[in-house]
C-alpha cells in the first residue's frame, strides 16, 4: 500500500493551523475577548498534512465551561471535504461534507442534526469558514429553512493569536 500524500485540497486546510482567538460573537451577548473568564480560543494541528485537529475553549453563553473538537480533511475518492464535530455541550456526533467556494477562500461544511426548533426532526446545518487573510477569518453558522434557503444564527471573527 501506498502512503497518501497531502493534495492542493489539504494544503488549502494548513491555513487553519495554528492558535486563534475568537474576538466577536454575535450568539454571545456579553463576549469579552479580554475577559480570560469569558474568551473563547482554538488550537488547530495537522496530522501529517492530511488531517486536522481543531480544538476550541472557552465558556458557553450561560457560563458553563465547554470545549469543542472539530476534524477535518478531504477524500479525493469521494470528492469533498469530511469531518467531524462534537461539543462538550450536546450528545450530537455531527458528520460534515463540505467544499471549497469558488472564491478560493471560503469553505464550506454541512451536517445534519437535530432541529432545534423541532428536535424530533432534523435540520441541514451549514458551517462556512471565510479567510480574510492569513491572520483573519469569519465563521458563520445557519441552518436550512423549509424554502430552501440558509437562515445564519450566528457569526464569530477569529484572529490568530502569536
Amino acid at each position: 500500500m501506498e502512503f497518501s500524500k497531502p493534495r492542493e485540497e489539504h494544503r488549502f486546510l494548513e491555513k487553519l493551523v495554528g492558535d486563534w482567538i475568537i474576538t466577536s460573537s454575535s450568539s454571545h451577548e456579553d463576549y469579552d475577548p479580554a475577559d480570560p473568564a469569558k474568551v473563547w480560543t482554538e488550537t488547530v494541528r495537522s496530522v501529517g498534512g492530511l488531517w486536522f485537529v481543531a480544538e476550541g475553549r472557552g465558556v458557553t453563553p450561560g457560563g458553563t465551561p465547554a470545549t469543542t473538537v472539530m476534524t477535518l480533511g478531504y477524500d479525493p475518492r469521494a470528492g469533498h471535504y469530511v469531518g467531524t464535530w462534537i461539543g462538550s455541550m450536546m450528545d450530537t456526533f455531527w458528520v460534515y461534507k463540505g467544499w471549497v467556494e469558488p472564491d478560493g477562500r471560503t469553505l464550506t461544511l454541512e451536517a445534519e442534526g437535530p432541529d432545534f426548533e423541532a428536535p424530533s426532526k432534523t435540520a441541514v446545518y451549514r458551517d462556512v469558514t471565510k479567510f480574510h487573510d492569513d491572520d483573519r477569518r469569519q465563521f458563520s453558522g445557519s441552518v436550512r429553512q423549509p424554502d430552501g434557503s440558509f437562515k445564519t444564527f450566528m457569526t464569530s471573527e477569529m484572529l490568530r493569536r502569536g
